[in-house]
């Protein structure tokens, strides 16, 4: 079934958007790794007859599978410079192979390719959405535990795509353990198991790094006192919308913009102490 996507994204007014190049060249490795009964130099030529009609590109056989493989290369860097039907060529070439009994890869490493490097798609039920980009992750540092790096790093990995619920999870163990951590770190008082907002108030309060100062720090301060009630609401979310525990899951755009949400959180917090 062909991949449904908008008209503004199937037949843009004016230039097209491309692809980024890493993620062209991840998309050729990724091709190069379906395998099947059918001969592998057929595999590659049903891709090219598929970005030919992208690239505009006149489609004949290659002599052999090493110029079959060049010629695939070179049709993918033409046909990725319009990124939504060029996603939509691999989709439907992998969803034909696998009709013919190849083995091939699944929709989510087409979306974690996208995602990894930054191009702002995602394939969701059969559907080609435009994503508007997610808040960079928190750096990691020496500083931050291992424990918070291995969950920032399972959140990168499954934010945007149809795990964005379980992405939740981790965004909010890392946050919890990174404020937890700060708070223990500066020897600022919390009481047993605290949860995310009492560290984060505490933080708050008594780290000098966090104290809104300079230009409308009033108004700024409302802003950051909303955190704590955005925190309490990440960890309800966490409890009762994703995979931490038996539950009905967020959909995909909430799922991000909750994740997202956190990042910032992480980020502000990490931007203030690099600050001073």
């Amino acid at each position: 079934m062909p991949l449904q996507m908008t008209s503004e994204l199937r037949f843009p007014m004016g230039s097209t958007t491309p692809l980024s190049d890493l993620s062209v060249d991840d998309f050729i490795s990724l091709i190069r790794k379906v395998s099947g009964a059918m001969d592998r130099q057929r595999i590659i030529e049903v891709f090219k007859q598929h970005l030919c009609k992208v690239s505009g590109d006149y489609y004949a056989r290659s002599s052999s599978l090493d110029w079959a493989e060049s010629d695939m290369s070179r049709l993918a860097q033409n046909a990725a410079q319009d990124a939504p039907n060029f996603i939509a060529a691999v989709y439907e070439t992998l969803e034909e192979l696998e009709r013919s009994g190849a083995t091939v890869p699944t929709v989510q490493h087409i979306n974690q390719i996208l995602l990894k490097n930054q191009d702002h798609y995602q394939v969701v039920d059969g559907q080609l959405n435009q994503t508007a980009g997610s808040v960079a992750a928190p750096e990691f540092s020496e500083s931050i535990s291992t424990s918070v790096i291995r969950a920032l790093g399972d959140a990168k990995a499954l934010i945007g795509t149809v795990d964005s619920s379980s992405a939740i999870d981790r965004a909010h163990t890392a946050l919890h353990g990174y404020l937890v951590q700060l708070c223990t770190d500066n020897q600022i008082d919390l009481p047993s198991d605290p949860t995310a907002s009492k560290a984060f108030k505490q933080l708050r309060q008594f780290h000098p790094a966090l104290q809104a100062s300079g230009h409308r720090a009033e108004d700024v301060t409302k802003v950051l006192n909303s955190f704590a009630a955005s925190i309490d609401a990440f960890s309800t979310l966490r409890n009762r919308a994703s995979l931490a525990h038996v539950n009905d899951l967020l959909d995909v755009p909430e799922a991000t913009a909750i994740v997202n949400a956190m990042y910032t959180v992480f980020r502000y917090i990490q931007d203030c102490i690099q600050r001073g």
